[in-house]
């Protein structure tokens, strides 16, 4: 028996949601609306001049918590550094009730991963992205004792972003199979996934059982332009997807068969930030295939955990069985620097 429903692997970042203006932006040299390549260094002196408020983040680590949260067994890996950002997101795993497996950068200095989401007063977002420890993750990381112990093994595609982290894809995913568990690819990203097509279709041809991503993300992997013709695609693979379509939906596919699973309904004066909904969509689908629900339910459920996650701000959850009262509202302002 598998002692994990979820094996998250990601590419662990912390996220910062700051307050800013525009000449705060030019001030930094931030690119309006865009998302801007910054040192660690820079990172720190935009966060530090600015209110803001942090949550562990990545797909991987959103995945992990929400399953956590609502009672599942789960375990995260990946890679964040001995700094104060790294420590944050180990305590808020553990009271998260994550089995967190964290993995130190070979470079002491190297710190963990940060990205930025500056909201100026039009609400316009822009990004600063610092890559860390979370860039370095490499095959050999990947530990297949504990791949062994889930049912399903998700793979976050930002490790796609370096040529380590794509080796470490691969490895994870036969390392995933060949213990008997499930494999979930996640696309993420379509910039990212249209850059890769070629390794990550081959990859999901060979290996994944599961795929879940966006409406974009989808057609950008198997160069479709609807979404019918993306689920014919699915079905030739013979693999599970969940694709999500915004206000449309979403769409599940299991064995060649597509289901449309509808929004919930939700009060539209109740949703402040639709960040990691796609991600908690994803939690809920996969966590309740692990439970052996077909993929109608998981969809169902996928719908469900992505309505809540939009009714707050932030892509971390605040709801679940197993959410300590301290950590109901995680995000607290942090001190601008002196």
């Amino acid at each position: 028996m598998k002692k994990y429903d979820i094996v998250s692997i990601g590419a662990i970042t912390v996220d910062m949601q700051l307050t800013a203006q525009d000449a705060d932006l030019a001030a930094h040299g931030l690119k309006k609306g865009f998302s801007n390549l910054v040192s660690a260094k820079a990172a720190a002196e935009i966060a530090g001049g600015l209110q803001c408020s942090r949550n562990p983040g990545g797909p991987g680590t959103n995945v992990a918590t929400g399953v956590a949260l609502r009672g599942g067994s789960v375990a995260l890996t990946g890679k964040i550094a001995n700094d104060d950002n790294g420590k944050f997101i180990t305590q808020r795993m553990q009271d998260h009730g994550v089995d967190f497996m964290p993995l130190l950068p070979d470079d002491p200095a190297t710190g963990t991963t940060v990205i930025l989401a500056l909201t100026t007063p039009d609400k316009e977002r822009s990004f600063a992205f610092a890559p860390g420890a979370s860039m370095q993750m490499k095959p050999e990381d990947i530990d297949a004792a504990l791949l062994a112990q889930a049912k399903i093994t998700y793979i976050d595609s930002y490790l796609w972003q370096t040529e380590n982290g794509r080796e470490t894809v691969h490895h994870a995913a036969e390392t995933a199979r060949q213990s008997g568990g499930r494999v979930v690819l996640a696309l993420n990203d379509a910039h990212l996934v249209a850059q890769h097509r070629v390794a990550i279709l081959a990859l999901a041809t060979s290996h994944a059982d599961i795929l879940v991503g966006d409406k974009g993300e989808f057609m950008a992997l198997f160069g479709t332009g609807t979404v019918a013709d993306t689920a014919a695609e699915i079905g030739k693979l013979n693999i599970t997807a969940s694709i999500t379509a915004g206000a449309q939906g979403a769409y599940v596919v299991e064995n060649g068969i597509t289901t449309h699973i509808p929004v919930q309904k939700i009060d539209k004066t109740k949703i402040v930030d639709t960040n990691g909904a796609g991600d908690q969509f994803a939690a809920g689908f996969i966590y309740s295939l692990s439970q052996g629900k077909s993929a109608v339910e998981a969809g169902e459920t996928g719908s469900k955990w992505a309505g809540d996650i939009i009714q707050h701000f932030g892509a971390e959850p605040k709801v679940g069985k197993n959410a300590p009262p301290n950590i109901q509202n995680p995000a607290q302002p942090l001190k601008p620097a002196a």
